[in-house]
């Protein structure tokens, strides 16, 4: 859905707007609903919860509700919002409370509603709206999740919060008990400015979840001026990187967004504000003890600080000038120029710093990684490792040596033709392995051999035949926000560990999601007790997840 450009009302810059919504490609129904009036500017993205309790049925509900509550002008622009959802939440209240079907059934939602050259906003959940300027792009609500908190304040990373096992988790929703329009902690109110150089991005977590807001952005200001194609663009981002759940979009592109100057100076400079701010702090009492030689060197610094940050965002980060991206294409599909045909091809050629980047599809190849030389899927979860089903003992990928090594988004899976003996094998120093998913057919899913410095973050390891993790002797790796999971209950421990392993080793376990798995740990301490409050553990066969747990 495309609005032209238009200027509903006098005093409302001139907007063009798109909206679309996705299943994504994990899930057969959609439970997200939008709404799109652009001539009385509403905008709403609703995201139901509940799954089995017909999440779709409130979101459609609170959209409906909310459109025909704001389609009559009456009292300020915040009243409006607030009794409309209000409304929309305690008419799903009612309609659950009357069939044993609906049952638990609510949504979360962000509600954008534009009035003269102010956006006044209403939110509750993880449903999220972005503003962006010439200037950056900026999340004005905040994620009413203890994920979204912890993200918010700086406790988490972005890339951390994106594959926290409790991710999905809110405490705010609309439906699960009556309210007032003016409860305190129901819904979250902002006001922002909107004006020509503006433009809007609604969104649910099907987006937010599985693309950082530095794509988006880049996204958004690539396909600037074409507002329907920025929301395909955006939605194709999310189903590249796994589409695990439903995607919608709404943008609203201010007339005149597309063509306000942005350099790679300004890019620099807004990603060095912090510094910037403090710089400013100490020049303020720096001239007032008109210490005016120890300011022109803060000044000297500043600059030169601004001119690193702008050839980073041109050239990228400092020491990688001589890394190369060796690709490889996936088997059998057409030569590529500056391709390689195999990924054996591309580890002879690579050197130190190099990524070997798969293009989608499966290779039936083991890797063994030179010193400094990283590995990754071009999309994430789209390049899958297999065995030779001519061949014993196989080892997916080798990881060791003295410089580092980075494996991301790849894929490893056994089969029953084709076992696999260790899925990831990682002794090397400076190791990071991330987005990683191991499955199936599976003697040990990640053998960490020595006492090399290795980093397993925001992986999966899922349904394998033999051990998820074993810690060899001397190892200490850091295992963090990963999920190990066994859907028909596993008879193995989801961890085994040596006994010469390293004493300190369950201070590195933290943040992980253990499911069906009746022992987590096997061997040498840690025990399970050690791990159980640093972790999610639930013991047995893995239920079906629910989409959120208000």
């Amino acid at each position: 859905m495309t609005i032209p450009d238009i200027a509903p009302r006098a005093g409302v810059p001139r907007f063009t707007a798109a909206a679309a919504t996705d299943p994504g490609r994990l899930r057969t129904g959609n439970e997200d609903r939008l709404h799109l009036d652009a001539e009385r500017g509403i905008f709403v993205v609703a995201d139901g919860v509940g799954g089995h309790a017909a999440g779709e049925v409130a979101a459609e509900i609170a959209v409906d509700v909310i459109a025909r509550r704001l389609e009559r002008p009456l009292w300020s622009p915040e009243q409006r919002v607030r009794e409309a959802i209000a409304l929309a939440n305690n008419e799903i209240l009612t309609q659950a409370r009357s069939s044993p079907r609906y049952d638990g059934m609510t949504c979360v939602l962000t509600l954008a509603l534009l009035s003269d050259r102010t956006l006044t906003i209403g939110h509750v959940g993880d449903t999220r709206l972005y503003k962006l300027t010439p200037d950056g792009m900026a999340k004005l609500t905040h994620d009413h999740s203890p994920v979204g908190e912890r993200e918010d304040s700086g406790e988490i990373s972005e890339a951390e919060a994106m594959q926290h096992p409790r991710r999905n988790q809110v405490f705010r929703d609309v439906g699960s008990e009556f309210h007032e329009p003016d409860d305190t902690d129901f819904v979250e109110v902002i006001e922002a400015a909107f004006d020509e150089h503006t433009a809007l991005l609604l969104c649910s977590d099907g987006l937010s979840d599985m693309v950082t807001s530095a794509v988006i952005e880049r996204t958004v200001r690539q396909h600037a001026g074409q507002p329907g194609q920025v929301v395909e663009a955006l939605i194709q981002a999310a189903n590249d990187a796994g589409g695990k759940d439903n995607i919608t979009a709404i943008y609203v592109e201010g007339a005149g967004f597309a063509h306000a100057p942005r350099t790679a100076l300004q890019d620099a400079y807004s990603a060095v504000t912090p510094a910037v701010d403090g710089v400013r702090r100490s020049m303020a009492g720096l001239w007032r003890s008109r210490t005016t030689l120890l300011a022109m060197g803060v000044v000297a610094g500043l600059a030169l600080g601004i001119g690193l940050a702008w050839m980073l965002a041109r050239y990228g980060p400092l020491g990688t000038a001589e890394g190369r991206a060796l690709h490889v294409r996936a088997p059998g599909a057409p030569d590529a120029r500056g391709s390689f045909a195999s990924i054996a091809e591309a580890l002879r050629e690579a050197r130190p710093r190099d990524v070997v980047q798969l293009d989608p599809g499966e290779y039936a190849e083991q890797v063994v990684l030179p010193d400094g030389v990283s590995l990754e899927a071009k999309a994430p979860g789209t390049a899958t490792l297999v065995a030779d089903p001519g061949q014993a003992e196989w080892v997916s990928i080798i990881a060791g040596g003295r410089v580092g090594h980075r494996i991301s988004g790849i894929r490893v899976r056994g089969q029953p033709a084709a076992p696999i003996a260790v899925g990831l094998e990682l002794s090397g120093h400076a190791v990071r392995v991330e987005d990683v998913e191991v499955e199936g057919e599976v003697g040990i899913g990640m053998d960490f051999i020595n006492d090399g410095d290795v980093t397993v973050f925001a992986s999966r390891i899922s349904n394998l035949k033999g051990l998820p993790l074993h810690i060899g002797a001397g190892a200490h790796p850091v295992i963090r926000q990963n999920h190990v999971v066994h859907e028909a209950g596993a008879k193995v421990p989801a961890i085994d560990v040596s006994r010469d392993a390293a004493s300190d080793i369950d201070g590195n376990i933290v943040g992980n999601l253990f499911l069906g798995y009746s022992e987590i740990v096997r061997g040498a301490a840690p025990r399970d007790a050690q791990l159980a409050p640093r972790n999610f553990i639930q013991r047995g066969p893995e239920r079906a997840p629910h989409p959120r747990t208000p």
